[in-house]
C-alpha cells in the first residue's frame, strides 16, 4: 500500500544544502527563537551564515570529510545552528541524548567514534572527566563560545556548498534509546531525511506564518525531523519551550502566538484529562451546553463541516490554546477518542506513526481523509505492508521507502534482522483497513493467553489511562502456574494527588488498601469496555513512576 499523493521530482541535494537554500530565499524571516532567553534569535540568514563560519572553522581545523561530531545539549536555537555546520563541514552528526546518566554518557562516548563534541555550558566539566578518564580523543567545545566566536568573525562569505556531499552519504547516527533492549545506532543518510522531509511536505499544509513550538527532546529524530529540519525547510518559525509543565507551555503559546505542536500521546492525555476535568466541575446548564455543541460538532463532522471551530472557539481560548491550529501526535498509541475529541473542539489534531529506522514518519492521518483510531495513510513515497497476517488481518507492518535507514552502524546482524530487500521490519504490528493503517502493538510484548488469544497491552493500557486516577499503566502478560498462558496483570503507578484532591485518601498518610480500592474500582470500570479475553485479572501498585525513555516512553524491560 503506499500512499495517494504525487511528489514532484526534484534535484536531489544533500540536507545542509536543502535547509540552508531555504533560509537563503528569506533571509529577514524569524528562524530559530528561546522562549527563556528571546535574546537568543536568529533569523533564516543568520543560521545560513553561522553555520557557515562554523563549517569553515571545522574544516581549516583539520576535520576530514566523513568524521563523526557528537552534539550534546538540551533543545535551544544553537542546537539546529551546530547540526547544519556539521552537516555543511561534511562530518556526520551524533545527537547525545543530554539525560543520559554518567555510566551510560561514558559507554556512547566510548563507542560513537566522534572526533569532537559540541556540548552546552552545564555539561563541558562532565564530558571533560569523561574524556580525560577513558583516554578519549575528544575535543570539546562549548556551543556558546563557538556561536559567538563565528559572530565575530567578518568579512566571510557563505561557502557551505563547496565540500561537496553525496546524497548517500550518511548524515546521522542516531543511537537510540529504547524501550526493550540495547541501543543501537541508526545510520539516516542526507537522502533518508530530505526523503521524509518532501513526503511530510506534500502531505500537510502548513501556512507560511506559522510559529511550531519545539517540546520534545531535539536529539531525537521525531522532534528533529518534524520540529526543525521540517519547518526550516518551509519558512517557518520555531520556538523552543521554556519547559514541559503545562503552565510554561500555555505560556509560550500566548506569547509567541504558536499555531503548531507535535508531541506524544502523555502530553495529550494530560491535557485531555486537564480540560474535561474542568467542564465537569462546571455547573450542570454548562455542562449540558458543552455536550450539546460537542453533539453538533460531531453531526457537522459527519456532513463534512467543521462546526467545531466556531462553538468552541470560547472553550479554546480559555484553555489558553486559541492560536493552536494544528496538534500531531506520534511516538505511541493514542486512544480514538481523544484525536476525535480534539477535533470536535475545533483543532486540526493528526495522530501518525513512525520510527528512527524510517527517519522517522511513516504515515499520518488528515484532516480530509481521518479515521479516528488508525494512525493515517503511508506518506508520499512510503509504502507499507502487512507481513504474515493471521486470520484477523494483523501481522506485522513493513515499510519500504527512500525514508528507510541502510541499517545499524557497526552491527550487521541486527541490520539483517531489520532489513529484507528494500523493505524494513518494523517489529510492531498492525492491519490496513480502507487504505489505513491500525496498530496494534510491538510484537515483542503480545500476550497469549491460555485459550490462544492474542492480546494486546497497549490497548487496555490506553483505556486504563483514562482514569483520573491512574498516572501511569503497564499491562503484561504473566505465566500461570502450572497452566498453560498468561494472567493479563496491570501495573499502575496511582495519581495520588488527584486521590487527595477528591478526598478519597489521606493527605498526609495514603493508605495502600484504601488506593488498591479506588483502582479495582477503575480496573472493573476498564474491564467493562473489554472483551472477557482482555480483561485484566490482576494488577500490582507501584508508588514511584516507571523509567522512561526522553520521549516519554516507559522502558519495559525487567518490568513484570
Amino acid at each position: 500500500m503506499t500512499g495517494e499523493w504525487i511528489l514532484q521530482k526534484t534535484e536531489i541535494l544533500s540536507l545542509h544544502e536543502t535547509i540552508l537554500e531555504a533560509c537563503l530565499g528569506d533571509p529577514d524571516g524569524d528562524a530559530l527563537v528561546s522562549s527563556a532567553e528571546p535574546e537568543r534569535s536568529y533569523t533564516r540568514g543568520e543560521v545560513a551564515d553561522l553555520a557557515g563560519k562554523i563549517a569553515h572553522g571545522l574544516v581549516t581545523s583539520g576535520f576530514l570529510r566523513g568524521g563523526r561530531i557528537g552534539l550534546l545539549a538540551e533543545n535551544c536555537p544553537e542546537w539546529g545552528i551546530i547540526y547544519l555546520a556539521i552537516l555543511s563541514a561534511g562530518g556526520i552528526v551524533v545527537p547525545i541524548d543530554p539525560a543520559l546518566k554518567k555510566t551510560e554518557r561514558e559507554k556512547l562516548l566510548s563507542i560513537s567514534m566522534i572526533q569532537y563534541l559540541f556540548t552546552a555550558d552545564d555539561s563541558i566539566e562532565s564530558v571533560a572527566e569523561i574524556v580525560a578518564a577513558k583516554n578519549l580523543s575528544i575535543s570539546t567545545i562549548g556551543i556558546r563560545d563557538s556561536i559567538e566566536g563565528a559572530r565575530a568573525i567578518t568579512g566571510y562569505e557563505n561557502t557551505y556548498i563547496e565540500r561537496e556531499t553525496d546524497p548517500y552519504d550518511t548524515a546521522a547516527i542516531i543511537y537510540t534509546s529504547g524501550t526493550t533492549g540495547t541501543p543501537k545506532g541508526v545510520i539516516l543518510t542526507h537522502r533518508n531525511l530530505t526523503a521524509n522531509i518532501e513526503s511530510i511536505k506534500a502531505a500537510l499544509t502548513v501556512s507560511p506564518g506559522s510559529v511550531f513550538l519545539s517540546i520534545l527532546p531535539i536529539h531525537h529524530t521525531f522532534e528533529a525531523t518534524t520540529g526543525f529540519l521540517y519547518p526550516m525547510s518551509i519558512g517557518v518559525k520555531v520556538v523552543y519551550a521554556r519547559a514541559l509543565n503545562s503552565r510554561d507551555i500555555i505560556e509560550d503559546i500566548r506569547d509567541f502566538g504558536v499555531t503548531c505542536m507535535v508531541g506524544v500521546p502523555l502530553l495529550f492525555e494530560k491535557m485531555y484529562k486537564t480540560i474535561v476535568r474542568k467542564i465537569s466541575e462546571q455547573p450542570f446548564h454548562k455542562r449540558m451546553m458543552i455536550r450539546l455543541m460537542y453533539g453538533l460538532s460531531k453531526l457537522g463532522w459527519r456532513l463534512g463541516c467543521r462546526w467545531g471551530k466556531p462553538l468552541f472557539r470560547g472553550l479554546r481560548q480559555k484553555a489558553g490554546l486559541d492560536t493552536v491550529t494544528l496538534f500531531v501526535s506520534g511516538g505511541g498509541p493514542l486512544l480514538p477518542e481523544i484525536p476525535e475529541w480534539f477535533n470536535m473542539l475545533g483543532f486540526v489534531f493528526l495522530e501518525g506513526y513512525g520510527l528512527t529506522e524510517c527517519s522517522p514518519v511513516v504515515s499520518v492521518n488528515l484532516e480530509n481523509n481521518m479515521k479516528f483510531g488508525s494512525v493515517g495513510q503511508p506518506l508520499p513515497g512510503i509504502e507499507v505492508k502487512i507481513d504474515n497476517p493471521g486470520g484477523d488481518g494483523i501481522g506485522e507492518i513493513m515499510v519500504k521507502g527512500e525514508n528507510n535507514t541502510p541499517g545499524y552502524i557497526d552491527n550487521p546482524e541486527a541490520t539483517a534482522e531489520l532489513l529484507d530487500g528494500e523493505w524494513l521490519h518494523t517489529g510492531d504490528l498492525g492491519t490496513i483497513e480502507d487504505g489505513h493503517l491500525f496498530i496494534k502493538g510491538r510484537a515483542k510484548n503480545l500476550i497469549i493467553t491460555a485459550a490462544g488469544k492474542n492480546v494486546y497491552p497497549e490497548e487496555i493500557e490506553e483505556i486504563i489511562h483514562l482514569s483520573y486516577y491512574v498516572e501511569e499503566v503497564v499491562v503484561v502478560g504473566r505465566k500461570r502456574e502450572n497452566r498453560m498462558g498468561e494472567d493479563i496483570c496491570a501495573i499502575i503507578y496511582p495519581n495520588l494527588e488527584q486521590m487527595i484532591k477528591d478526598n478519597l485518601v489521606d493527605p498526609v498518610s495514603p493508605e495502600l488498601p484504601k488506593i488498591r480500592e479506588i483502582l479495582a474500582a477503575e480496573i472493573k470500570k476498564a474491564n467493562e469496555h473489554l472483551a472477557s479475553f482482555k480483561q485484566i485479572s490482576k494488577f500490582d501498585i507501584r508508588l514511584k513512576e516507571f523509567e522512561k525513555t526522553t520521549t516519554r516512553k516507559i522502558k519495559r524491560v525487567n518490568i513484570n
